[in-house]
């Protein structure tokens, strides 16, 4: 089992809701810099949370958010949107200097509802989750 700490947990989660807040106005270098750590951000607190309930170990990003499906944190149309979206992340990260914005802020924006309802999704996964939870530190924090 490994500790998760809350408090980190809800800064990523709050820095997801900072990135999504006026997205749309983005554009160059800002919208790289949103669109990568969004995908970044949803992908940790995903690994937070399966380490936390002792989920079975993920291979990939797409992998993590299956299992934040199956587990009932996350909607089906929810991971599609996010499946969607992070086929940008090996653009971003291998062919930075050939990115289309234009059809990477419209993908985006198409899908941001993923991201903009993450928040609450992992919250109404921890107030319904039967299992105690023992795995976080930070405990002072309401979820």
């Amino acid at each position: 089992m490994y500790f998760v700490d809350k408090d980190v947990l809800i800064e990523r989660l709050d820095y997801i809701e900072l990135l999504t807040e006026a997205f749309e106005e983005r554009d160059g270098l800002a919208l790289e810099r949103s669109c990568h750590m969004l995908i970044e951000a949803v992908v940790d607190v995903g690994n937070m949370i399966i380490d936390a309930f002792i989920l079975r170990d993920p291979g990939s990003y797409k992998d993590v958010m299956d299992i934040m499906e199956n587990e009932g944190v996350i909607p089906e149309s929810d991971n599609r949107h996010f499946q969607t979206t992070f086929k940008w992340r090996s653009e971003l990260t291998r062919n930075y200097t050939k990115l289309d914005h234009e059809e990477m802020k419209i993908n985006f924006l198409e899908h941001l509802s993923a991201y903009q309802d993450y928040r609450r999704n992992v919250f109404s996964f921890f107030e319904n989750e039967g299992q105690a939870i023992t795995a976080f530190r930070g405990d002072q924090h309401e979820v």
